[in-house]
C-alpha cells in the first residue's frame, strides 16, 4: 500500500554536502532506491518553485528562525520553469522533529482568487486551533508572498519502504515577491544563492534530504555513518530570505555610495 504523498506525516533530516559526495551517495542506494516515478523520462529530475507567503511582521520565517516547537507555514508549489498549467497549495506543521505535510492541486486559473474567501466560524469565534486549509492559514494571519524559490531536484524513492525519499537540491535561486501574485518567473530574474562568492567554493553545496515515515530505518543509519553525514537545520525559505536582505543591503549600500561620491 502507497502513502498519501498529499497527507503524511514524516521526519526530515538534512544535510549539506559536497558535489563529489552527493554522486557517491546517490551510486550507493542504487540496489534499493528508483528515480522518482515524476521525473520526467530522460531526465535527472525536475525543477521545483516555492512561493512563500508569510505575516508582515513575518511570523512564519521567526517561528522557523527561533526553533518554536510548534510551527507552520503556507507555500504554493509548481514544477518546471515554463508558466504552469496547475499548483499545488501547501501546509507544512512541524512539532519537534515530526512534519505533516498537507496539499492539493488547483487549476492556474484559479489563482489567488482561491484566497477570495469569507471570515470562517472558526476565526470569527476565536478557536485556537491549527488551520485546516491553505485558505484559512493565509486569511487568519493575513499572510502575503514574500520570496520565490527555485531549485532543482534529483529525487529516488525507496524500494523497501512504504515511504522513504532521498532528494539532492541544486541551483537554489530566488526572487522577492513583494506581496505579487505573479507565479511565473524568468531565469534572468532570478538570484542564485549558492555561488561561488557566497559558499567561497567553486563547488557549490547540495542540500540532501533524507524523508521517512519511521525515525531512522537501517538504511538511513548506514548513509548517514558511512558517509560521515553532520545534520544542520537548512530552511530554504529563511536561508534564502537572509541571503536576499544581505544582498539588498549590499546593494543599497553601493548606491548609496554612488551618490555620496
Amino acid at each position: 500500500m502507497q502513502t498519501d504523498l498529499n497527507k503524511i506525516r514524516r521526519y526530515e533530516l538534512k544535510y549539506t554536502i559536497s558535489e563529489a559526495k552527493a554522486r557517491a551517495i546517490r551510486d550507493y542506494i542504487q540496489p534499493i532506491f528508483s528515480t522518482d516515478p515524476y521525473v520526467p523520462e530522460g531526465d535527472k529530475g525536475y525543477t521545483v518553485n516555492n512561493l512563500y507567503l508569510d505575516t508582515h511582521d513575518l511570523r512564519f520565517y521567526y517561528d522557523v528562525k527561533f526553533r518554536r516547537l510548534t510551527r507552520f507555514k503556507p507555500r504554493m508549489r509548481y514544477y518546471g520553469t515554463d508558466a504552469p498549467k496547475e499548483l499545488w497549495l501547501e501546509i507544512k506543521n512541524k512539532h519537534n522533529n515530526v512534519i505533516w505535510k498537507k496539499r492539493r492541486v488547483i487549476p492556474i486559473e484559479a489563482w489567488p482568487h482561491v484566497l477570495d474567501v469569507q471570515a470562517s466560524e472558526r476565526r470569527e469565534s476565536k478557536i485556537e486551533a491549527l488551520p485546516q486549509t491553505f485558505e484559512e492559514l493565509v486569511q487568519i494571519f493575513g499572510a502575503e508572498p514574500v520570496l520565490h524559490v527555485r531549485y532543482f531536484r534529483e529525487p529516488y524513492v525507496s524500494d523497501l519502504d512504504t515511504y522513504g525519499r532521498i532528494t539532492f537540491d541544486r541551483s537554489l535561486r530566488y526572487r522577492l515577491a513583494n506581496g505579487s501574485y505573479e507565479v511565473h518567473a524568468r531565469e534572468d530574474e532570478m538570484v542564485y544563492y549558492d555561488d561561488a562568492v557566497t559558499t567561497r567554493s567553486w563547488d557549490s553545496p547540495v542540500i540532501l534530504e533524507i524523508k521517512v515515515e519511521t525515525i531512522m530505518p537501517f538504511w538511513a543509519s548506514k548513509i548517514i555513518k558511512r558517509f560521515e553525514l553532520m545534520q544542520r537545520g537548512f530552511s530554504k525559505y529563511c536561508y534564502v530570505w537572509d541571503k536576499s536582505q544581505e544582498y539588498s543591503g549590499v546593494r543599497n549600500s553601493a548606491v548609496g555610495q554612488r551618490f555620496l561620491f
